[in-house]
C-alpha cells in the first residue's frame, strides 16, 4: 500500500550553476541525495509549499520562484512506501545560504550532508540520486542548465 503524497521540490543554483542537494537518511541505513523540499501540508498549494521549504531547510525568505516541471516517483522511505506528486521550482541562490540555524533542521530531518553538485557530477555518480533523471530535466527546462560547473565542495553537518 502507497502513502500518497504531493510535495514541492527546490532546485537551487549558485551563480556557478552549481546544483544543491541533501544526502537523505532514511532509518534504515538506506542514504540518497535530494533536492531541499517536502510534502505539502493540507490546503498548501505547491508555490506555498516551496516558500515554507526554503525558509524551513535552507533560512531563505522571500525567494523567487519559477515552476520547472511536475512529476512522479514512488520510493520507500523508512517504513513506508510512497507514491509522490512532486512540483520543482527553480530559485537562484548564494552558495553561502546555509547557517548553523538550518544544519539543525537538517540534523533532525535526517539529512546527513549538504553538496553543490555540477549536472555532469550528477551524471557520473555511482550514488542514488533522486528524481534519477535530475540532471537531465534541469537540462530541458532551465534556461542555462547546461552550464556546468565542477564542484567538489561537501559541508558535512556540524562543521
Amino acid at each position: 500500500m502507497f502513502e500518497i503524497r504531493r510535495a514541492a521540490r527546490l532546485v537551487l543554483l549558485d551563480a556557478e550553476e552549481r546544483l544543491l542537494l541533501f544526502r537523505h537518511t532514511d532509518g534504515h541505513g538506506r542514504e540518497f541525495w535530494a533536492t531541499p523540499g517536502g510534502g505539502l501540508e493540507p490546503g498548501e498549494t505547491a508555490s506555498r509549499a516551496a516558500r515554507r521549504e526554503a525558509a524551513e531547510e535552507l533560512g531563505a525568505t522571500n525567494v523567487e520562484l519559477v515552476e520547472l516541471w511536475t512529476g512522479h516517483s514512488e520510493f520507500d522511505f523508512a517504513d513506508r512506501r510512497v507514491s509522490q506528486t512532486e512540483t520543482f521550482f527553480l530559485v537562484r541562490v548564494s552558495s553561502e545560504i546555509l547557517g548553523p540555524a538550518v544544519r539543525e533542521v537538517h540534523r533532525r530531518e535526517g539529512i546527513t550532508e549538504v553538496r553543490w553538485w555540477s549536472l555532469d557530477e550528477i551524471d557520473a555518480t555511482q550514488e542514488p540520486v533522486v528524481p534519477v533523471d535530475l540532471a537531465v530535466r534541469i537540462r530541458e527546462h532551465v534556461p542555462g542548465g547546461r552550464g556546468v560547473k565542477s564542484a567538489s565542495d561537501r559541508l558535512p553537518l556540524g562543521e
